[in-house]
């Protein structure tokens, strides 16, 4: 009996130990250090505004959220990296300054419709949000410019101004599928080809492809290559 109870233990760790594999290389295989994000265009040290943050500063914000949206292949992390490096100005901005688009921000410098989806879908801040959006709930395009900006305060916290590229990537929209199920999105960013990766710019993010943002997504699949190839 004693031999038995163990013999069913053991196996029952050994499949704890099995289920927990993916997780556990998700989180030791594919780090991204400060120096690959310097490589890719973030900034090494911050003296510019308080919303700077260097690639030292940055670096765990982003590797918790490639973790925990699951974005493993390099070229979905290059496409993801090189746009919120491109929007935030090397991670020197989270909000745009204009007048003209108030309650912009994030790292990935989302438009306010889609800051609200994501203040809505975040758990610690959902209530403020709908507080604040009180009685523009049925009518989002009357919220007032001050209330944008408040709703957007509340995502712009490192660790959820790093995440939004991967939240919406993977996760916005009435389906919270994100872009995933956009033909050829995610076979396109996980083979790395231009055509791929200008599926995402034009289809996922709504923006057009320009030679600095091509520079910078290519810069970071080289950056990313060798670093999965050595492990």
């Amino acid at each position: 009996m004693f031999l038995t109870l163990f013999a069913v233990t053991l196996l029952a760790a050994s499949q704890t130990l099995v289920n927990a594999a993916p997780a556990l290389e998700i989180q030791t295989k594919f780090i991204v250090t400060p120096f690959d994000l310097i490589q890719m265009g973030a900034r090494s040290d911050c003296t510019t505004t308080d919303e700077c943050r260097n690639a030292t500063q940055a670096a765990p914000f982003v590797n918790s959220a490639l973790r925990k949206y699951r974005i493993v292949s390099t070229g979905e992390r290059a496409a993801l990296l090189s746009l919120i490096i491109f929007e935030s100005v090397g991670f020197a901005f989270d909000i745009n300054h204009s007048e003209n688009n108030p309650g912009q921000g994030t790292r990935n410098q989302m438009n306010f419709p889609f800051i609200l989806e994501y203040a809505l879908d975040t758990p610690r801040v959902a209530k403020e949000a709908q507080a604040l959006l009180g009685p523009y709930i049925d009518n989002p395009s009357a919220i007032p410019s001050a209330t944008k900006n408040a709703i957007r305060e509340l995502v712009l916290a490192d660790d959820l101004s790093f995440a939004s590229a991967m939240w919406f990537y993977t996760r916005r929209g009435p389906k919270q599928t994100g872009c995933l199920e956009i033909p050829g999105m995610v076979e396109g960013l996980q083979d790395e080809s231009v055509s791929g990766w200008q599926n995402y710019l034009t289809q996922c993010i709504g923006t057009t492809v320009t030679e600095p943002r091509r520079r910078l997504w290519q810069q970071a699949l080289t950056v990313l290559k060798p670093a999965i190839a050595s492990t």
